[in-house]
């Protein structure tokens, strides 16, 4: 369907937004004709775009980045999704009139499962909702805009009374800015002023919940973001903003990546989503600089750590969550604008793509009303299968939507959609200190290695398997843990073996202090890498040792046992269930097929030859649905085995 041409002009937060809905889209054969710019940008480091390639020193992955660039236009082989930037608004319409119903007098929205406000869920539909208005998908007259409005009044009343729900006031100022810079217009005198009067009173010591714990937690850079958008919008000054910042620039990596306790992937992107709009919007204070080459570094960095599906890695609370990948529609969405404006159209396209893989990642997990399943199954929502303790429907599928908000708002339609990292492959990244993960993706192929497993959330192995073409909760897409699926539980795809007392222990438990990693091949058609695990005390020299490969979609595990005696076994984690429809499971003697949705993965054991797959017979909670262990036991000191899809 051809595209209308479309000028919309919005201002959030004293910005001019410009985003133009057009059918004149460049080709992605065409070659940009534009000169390279030789000024600084707002969000990409000068020395990024002077060259046609990057210097070693720009970022760690530049060997990786500079070889994609090369590969992209040769790996046509992708499959578009045609969405464009209204895409954005239609899973904002849906979601937020979803949430209509629940909205009380006050103007609150109240959780169905809970009863009550949840967090940050009001000032969040209060965004959402102004994104409609500020496209025109609804007039200011229409119903819903005003119940917006309403949801606006009273987060800020809760605000400024330090009353907000479950002591979250972290979490408001930023929606409710952006909420503010639209609705703004179109308030009455009386009304804007009661609003001016609110924002200008907020005492921030008994909003913020985080002054206790100022320099490692990522609260603190959604309020500073928050206080950021007061202070452009003349309610308060930088200073507050600026010793925020210098308190946590010592959290960054030198990926970009941001870490605090437990080393949640989840939270490495969410600060800087915030901080990247920042510099969008406008951030030029004393620590532009070294944000700018911080939040650059992490929106490569999280370039090649995206799933071909989508997918935000998993890795530690609130992994499998929808904002999860919404927060990457953000980042990537600021990135191909960003790119854009340089004449840097390869660049552009890899992240435009990103972000629309995101897109089409939550727009899998719509339910029948409109809303979301926050998490990756399709258990009903009043079961909290999978959930954080926080984790709440309301409120989780707010701030999903108040994200799409802003990959709407920076989002550009005029950008062609070129292949990404995660459509090509060709890279083995180790992100050891202090994620403790491997990322490896040929063509499309992809996987995601806990070398030391939390004990809480994920195990040691392989946890991630997402195989080009197939189901990708199927692979599967997460281990098994404690927290989910019960004490003593750890499951992943990977050995286990008997110890001198005759009793199973595995990989996946193990908390592994000494591990060898060795990355043997890196191509776009194959990559390959071998990690060994250290078991044992210095006498013995005990060691698992797992080569892995990904060619033309398959994955190859080879394992081998060094000075272990006993028995042993592989198991994989089969996803038995997604909640709601039950997977299709076909065992033959040394291979199982899971079906699901008519996308499917087998698994089968090539050597040694004459074994069998033995099923458990015992359902255990997964994040994903239910699983179930299959398992092969040997004898010998080796065995491989593949994962492919069917």
């Amino acid at each position: 369907m051809k595209k209308q041409k479309l000028l919309i002009l919005i201002i959030f937060s004293g910005v001019l937004i410009v985003g133009c809905n057009s059918s004149n889209k460049k080709k992605a054969s065409e070659k940009s004709d534009t000169p390279l710019v030789a000024k600084d940008t707002a969000l990409i480091p000068q020395f990024a775009f002077v060259k046609e390639s990057l210097d070693n020193t720009a970022h760690p992955f530049s060997k990786h980045i500079n070889t994609f660039l090369g590969e992209q236009e040769k790996q046509p082989h992708f499959e578009q999704t045609d969405f464009e930037r209204n895409d954005y608004l239609n899973v904002i319409n849906s979601q937020v009139r979803a949430m209509v119903k629940y909205q009380d007098k006050d103007g609150r929205i109240v959780d169905p499962v809970e009863k009550e406000e949840k967090f940050y869920t009001t000032p969040c539909f209060a965004h959402s909702v102004s994104a409609l208005v500020a496209s025109a998908t609804i007039k200011i007259e229409d119903d819903l805009a005003a119940r917006g409005m309403k949801a606006l009044d009273i987060s800020l009343t809760d605000m400024v009374n330090a009353t907000v729900n479950g002591n979250h006031g972290d979490f408001y100022t930023w929606p409710v800015m952006l909420a503010y810079a639209t609705f703004k217009p179109f308030a009455s005198k009386e009304q804007l002023k009661s609003w001016d009067d609110k924002i200008e009173s907020v005492q921030i010591d008994k909003l913020y919940r985080t002054f206790d714990n100022l320099k490692e937690n990522n609260w603190v850079l959604v309020h500073t973001a928050g206080e950021f958008l007061r202070a452009q919008n003349g309610f308060t000054s930088n200073d507050y903003i600026e010793k925020m910042l210098g308190y946590q620039l010592a959290n960054f990596t030198d990926l970009g990546m941001y870490n605090e306790h437990g080393n949640p992937l989840p939270y490495d992107l969410f600060p800087r989503h915030y901080l990247s709009g920042m510099l969008q919007m406008g951030y030029t204070g004393s620590h532009a600089v070294a944000l700018k080459d911080n939040l650059w570094k992490g929106a490569w960095t999280s370039l090649f750590m995206q799933s071909p599906f989508g997918e935000l890695p998993t890795g530690y609370r609130s992994s499998h969550h929808i904002w999860n990948e919404a927060e990457q529609c953000v980042v990537f969405e600021i990135y191909a604008s960003a790119y854009e404006k340089l004449g840097r159209e390869r660049e552009a396209g890899a992240f435009k793509r990103a972000a629309l893989l995101s897109l089409k990642s939550i727009k899998e997990w719509i339910r029948e009303d409109g809303s979301g399943y926050i998490v990756k199954n399709r258990f009903p929502i009043e079961n909290r299968h999978g959930y954080e303790r926080y984790s709440m429907h309301t409120c989780y599928n707010m701030l999903a939507t108040s994200m799409l908000a802003q990959a709407w708002q920076f989002s550009n339609d005029e950008i062609e959609e070129l292949a990404s990292p995660a459509d090509v492959g060709g890279f083995v990244l180790p992100i050891l200190e202090p994620f403790h993960k491997i990322f490896a993706n040929a063509k499309g192929t992809y996987l995601e290695y806990e070398t030391k497993g939390d004990k809480t959330y994920n195990p040691t192995g392989i946890i991630r398997a997402h195989i080009n073409g197939a189901h990708p909760q199927l692979g599967p897409s997460n281990g098994l843990a404690p927290l989910f699926s019960g004490e003593g539980v750890f499951l992943a795809t990977g050995p286990l073996w008997q110890n001198n007392t005759g009793n199973w222990v595995s990989l996946a438990e193990q908390d592994v202090e000494s591990q060898q990693v060795e990355i043997i091949e890196e191509s776009v058609n194959v990559v390959k890498f071998r990690i060994t695990h250290d078991l044992g005390s210095e006498d013995n020299q005990a060691s698992v040792q797992e080569t892995i490969s990904i060619k033309e979609g398959r994955i190859t595990v080879q394992t081998e046992f060094k000075r272990i005696t006993g028995k042993k076994k592989i198991s994989w984690p089969m996803l038995i269930s997604d909640g709601k429809d039950g997977v299709a499971v076909t065992i033959a003697d040394n291979s199982v097929e899971l079906l699901l949705h008519e996308k499917g993965v087998r698994f089968s054991i090539l050597e040694p030859q004459k074994v069998e797959l033995k099923r458990a017979r015992k359902p255990l909670n997964h994040v994903n649905g239910k699983a179930e262990a299959i398992y092969t036991e040997f004898a010998g000191k080796t065995i491989t085995y593949v994962l492919e899809k069917i």
